[in-house]
């Protein structure tokens, strides 16, 4: 026994080269993923093998009938080794690979796969709390209308400390939207603020029409031109009364949504208010079969939802005009859809006590 390991020993000294192949070869075996590796090492091992029994040619012959025994004992290990691994590595389950997030389709968001969330442009607020909205539900009724349905609920203006305000608050906002907002920048009296408005102007074609003035070059350009190039603290929103009868309030919502992600990726810092769509009168809402109170209202319901009272704010404009039954008051309006001028300045006195106020105005 003790004339066989001083053989061993030997061999050890005279092919240092195949006892290192012999020693890797099983631990290697033993890793889980051996049998991948299986059929490499087996080829370089049996290639070591050859090598090892050439360089034993001058040894004597029990020398030589030692090496051979040890290299297959060794090889016979590592089969086993890699048989074990191969059973184990059989009933590991498969790990799933973790899809990436999915991706807002630039068709349905209105923005390219890599412009940024309103959450991605400010991490830090995006971890504030979100003010959910409040409703005042109704009983609501069936519609047959392939534009709406009856939501059975009226959004409120979002919940939070609002600060009185004074004009100056204005100097730094923008006020977008339709013939409404017209009026408003004709008698309200805000001179201070910026008004891109436009009678027709939906949430459809808000970036497409060269209407608005740019006060550098003097040219008509787009909204989001101007957005792209200017600053500004606060922007107004409302849209919606000429979209009732475009498509329904699932293709209005998505547009709207697209509209604010761009408003939040032009304008980063910019307190978001998107204005309630006010109603008609009860007069027109019980004669019109598209422009309602009910389709209004599903309207504002769906826009509500875009908000989260942290970047983006919903003002329920409605409530200064409405009557009991939430509709507007017929001695408001000439037309049963807009104000009279004189009525402009209540809009602005809600606006000045609903004012979210940060950083140097506080």
């Amino acid at each position: 026994m003790r004339k066989r390991n001083t053989k061993v020993k030997k061999f050890m000294r005279n092919c240092p080269l195949a006892v290192c192949i012999l020693v890797s070869w099983g631990l290697v075996s033993a890793v889980e993923y051996a049998p991948q590796m299986q059929q490499m090492f087996q080829h370089v091992t049996r290639k070591s093998e050859k090598v090892a029994l050439v360089q034993l040619e001058d040894s004597g012959e029990e020398e030589r009938a030692d090496a051979t025994d040890l290299l297959e004992r060794g090889l016979a290990v590592g089969d086993v080794f890699a048989g074990i691994s191969k059973e184990t590595a059989e009933n590991i389950p498969e790990q799933k690979q973790e899809e990436p997030e999915a991706q807002v389709e630039s068709e349905e968001a209105g923005q390219s796969a890599n412009e940024p969330t309103a959450e991605e442009t400010d991490s830090k607020s995006a971890q504030e709390k979100k003010i959910k909205p409040v409703y005042v539900k109704y009983k609501k009724t069936k519609t047959d209308s392939p534009w709406y349905t009856d939501p059975g609920k009226i959004p409120q203006t979002t919940e939070f400390a609002y600060q009185s305000v004074k004009k100056d608050y204005f100097s730094d906002a923008l006020f977008i939207g339709d013939s409404r907002t017209v009026g408003l920048c004709d008698y309200s009296g805000l001179t201070n603020a910026t008004f891109f408005a436009k009678t027709g102007l939906t949430v459809y074609n808000l970036f497409e029409d060269a209407f608005v003035e740019d006060p550098d070059s003097k040219r008509m350009v787009t909204v989001d031109t101007m957005l792209k190039k200017y600053r500004y603290g606060k922007i107004y929103l409302m849209v919606g009364i000429n979209e009732l009868g475009t498509g329904g309030t699932e293709r209005f919502q998505k547009e709207y949504r697209s509209v604010l992600k761009k408003l939040r990726k032009w304008q980063p810092d910019a307190v978001i208010y998107v204005q309630s769509i006010m109603g008609v009168t009860s007069k027109k809402d019980r004669s019109d079969p598209v422009i309602n109170n009910t389709n209004i209202r599903d309207k504002n319901y769906a826009i509500s939802k875009l908000t989260d009272g942290i970047h983006i704010f919903y003002l329920n404009i409605q409530e200064i005009y409405e009557d009991e039954d939430h509709a507007l008051r017929q001695e408001l309006t000439f037309d049963d859809v807009h104000l009279y001028a004189q009525h402009y300045k209540a809009w602005v006195k809600y606006l000045k006590t609903h004012a979210v106020v940060r950083g140097e105005e506080a």
